[in-house]
């Protein structure tokens, strides 16, 4: 008989300490969220790439009725969370990743269209890249007579950039230098993203970092944008700070359909941009390791 008291004393303390008895669900965390992302694959891969989440909960009327923070840590012990809502439809929003480059505006907005996510640099134009940013979207109907369970799948939100420049300058002297004399600009990126997952705003030039590498004598910049599309106007120019003069340009939209291995239409999406100067031109090609029965080789003075 006391050892069935003791088995039984901190089941009863937790119902009374929650209030979760059958016949009042009010104080409960009656709705639990699982959150997943399965990318490209067909397994989850959440844990890889999505680090933290920022949720926001819309009822019916689209009215912000409560947002919540969960961290790394807390995401590693429990993949989703736990939420006290009432009976009734609900949406679910969750931003993943959106860290030091992410703010959001608009949250209590009852239109989620007008509700986005951004750097918060953008006013000033001061931008090198995105977060590489997630979002996840549900809408649930909580019940009034029992727990409720449901998953919140995710989608990238972004792309991923790497811009390797090789052999500038084309012939190099002993009074000629190459490193930090070259900045990259990304012209017509679309800088924010709606609680619809569509990439939109004023267009606008992102100034990525490109750094110089000693060993291999190659300048190489990463970064991140919002997602676009096949056929956008997005433009890569090469700048010398040096002179001013811009020495090469790149429209995204033809450097796709070159190179169609590229799709933007996934969601894991790397676009590996290098530009190698030789005596004969200039040629845009991508990694060695891409390179699937193509010509890697693209002139662009043709």
């Amino acid at each position: 008989m006391k050892r069935f008291l003791y088995l039984c004393l901190p089941l009863v303390s937790f119902v009374l300490l929650t209030s979760c008895i059958m016949e009042n669900y009010d104080d409960c965390e009656r709705c639990k969220l699982t959150f997943s992302y399965t990318g490209d694959e067909t397994y989850d891969i959440f844990p890889q790439q999505i680090t933290c989440v920022s949720l926001y909960v819309f009822d019916k009327d689209n009215n912000l009725v409560q947002t919540k923070r969960i961290e790394q840590n807390d995401l590693k012990a429990f993949q989703g969370t736990k939420l006290n809502l009432s009976p009734g439809t609900y949406q679910v929003v969750g931003v993943g990743n959106d860290l030091n480059l992410t703010e959001i505006y608009n949250a209590s907005n009852k239109n989620l269209s007008e509700t986005y996510f951004r750097h918060p640099n953008v006013p000033n134009g001061l931008v090198e890249g995105n977060d590489s940013l997630y979002l996840g979207k549900k809408s649930i109907t909580i019940p009034s007579d029992y727990w409720y369970e449901d998953d919140v799948p995710f989608r990238s939100s972004h792309l991923k950039v790497s811009y390797t420049v090789k052999g500038y300058p084309p012939i190099k002297t002993q009074a000629t230098r190459a490193e930090g004399i070259l900045e990259l600009r990304v012209k017509n990126l679309l800088p924010q993203t709606d609680f619809n997952n569509r990439a939109h705003g004023d267009k606008m030039t992102y100034d990525p970092t490109i750094v110089y590498q000693p060993k291999t004598g190659e300048h190489i910049g990463y970064f991140n944008i919002m997602r676009h599309s096949t056929n956008c106007d997005v433009e890569f120019e090469l700048v010398n700070k040096v002179t001013g003069e811009v020495i090469h340009t790149l429209l995204l939209k033809d450097f796709l359909a070159r190179f169609p291995q590229i799709d933007v239409t996934k969601q894991e999406v790397l676009i590996p941009i290098v530009v190698e100067f030789k005596n004969i031109g200039i040629f845009v090609t991508i990694p060695e390791w891409m390179i699937h029965n193509v010509n890697p080789d693209y002139d662009i003075n043709k």
